[in-house]
């Protein structure tokens, strides 16, 4: 029997791990000398990240689940509001109210998480003997959470690193990985900050809407009406420029909206380094399944077929897809 839509998603995410976890295992076997312990806390970096960057997270301890990849990565949930009901991102009651609240129409927002919920994340990892912080985020054009991670670490005697990915979904993710790999492997804060500043500036994040409604119900369609003509009914072509949404095309039909994204997929692969593709939808597993498979010859590793997380798929609505880029992290000198 075929497996449905639903378990090739989750068959992507195994093989991505296992790439994720043979990648660190090979790198700590090439470490000269002793290698490194990678469960040891005391003395290395830590990494904290927020849920847009569509890692696999514990609902309950917010701590990744990417083996031992995740042991030094926390994630922090963001905000859903639906109405007047607030959802943390990683809540299973999310997760069914905020399709029906797309289809239907309802107002949806989404926020920051308070920069006393990221202090309390940073005192939590400084007091299991970690020597300092990176922090990873959404784009600050899209979020306010950069502001409050900043905040947060203006009120520690600890060190903090915050860096504005300019990203969402994997392509903040791969970053995120990028850091936690470089820390578990005995890098300094600085090191384990320019991992994730050189993978995360570095990557490449588009996307195809069935329409713009939700954008334009999110209020985000403003800075873009110009350039769309104002045409509603579009599938718009769209990137992550500098941190912020852009249009690049405005296709009329989804066919020729996926054929032109898988053309700028190419594009970008072709000029980056060992590019690691991944691929997510929203509502939609089965579209995004296809597009992951013509995808993955330009992938240097699997590509994994992952929703959006929540805060990104409530301004770009039902039926989005997405693709990130991001370069392969460089070998150790």
């Amino acid at each position: 029997m075929t497996p449905r839509p639903a378990e090739r998603c989750q068959q992507s995410l195994v093989r991505w791990r296992g790439a994720i976890e043979a990648d660190l295992l090979a790198r700590r076997a090439a470490v000269p000398g002793r290698r490194p312990n990678l469960r040891r806390k005391k003395g290395r970096i830590a990494v904290v990240t927020d849920s847009s960057c569509s890692l696999p997270v514990d609902r309950d301890t917010q701590e990744v689940l990417l083996g031992p990849v995740g042991a030094n990565i926390i994630s922090v949930p963001l905000p859903v509001m639906i109405g007047e009901q607030i959802y943390p991102e990683t809540s299973e009651e999310l997760d069914r109210d905020l399709p029906l609240a797309l289809a239907q129409g309802n107002p949806v927002r989404t926020s920051r998480p308070s920069p006393g919920r990221l202090l309390n994340s940073y005192q939590a990892l400084r007091d299991q003997g970690y020597a300092g912080v990176v922090s990873i985020h959404l784009s600050a054009k899209l979020s306010g959470t950069v502001e409050a991670a900043r905040l947060a670490a203006g009120q520690l005697d600890f060190p903090v690193t915050v860096v504005d990915s300019r990203q969402a979904g994997l392509g903040l993710g791969h970053a995120v990985i990028d850091a936690a790999i470089t820390a578990q492997l005995g890098g300094t804060l600085e090191s384990v900050a320019e991992a994730a500043s050189r993978s995360a500036h570095a990557a490449e994040s588009l996307f195809v809407l069935p329409n713009l409604d939700q954008l334009r119900r999110g209020g985000r369609i403003n800075a873009m009406s110009t350039l769309i003509g104002g045409l509603l009914w579009v599938k718009p072509l769209l990137q992550l420029v500098d941190g912020e949404i852009q249009p690049v095309e405005r296709p009329r039909t989804m066919p020729r909206a996926l054929e032109r994204l898988q053309a700028r997929v190419a594009q970008h692969a072709h000029s980056m380094d060992a590019p690691r593709l991944a691929v997510h939808g929203f509502g939609n597993p089965a579209q995004s399944l296809e597009l992951a498979e013509a995808l993955a010859p330009l992938s240097a590793s699997p590509v994994p077929v992952v929703d959006l997380p929540p805060v990104l798929g409530a301004h770009l609505g039902l039926g989005a897809l997405a693709v990130s880029l991001n370069p392969a992290l460089p070998a150790a000198p």
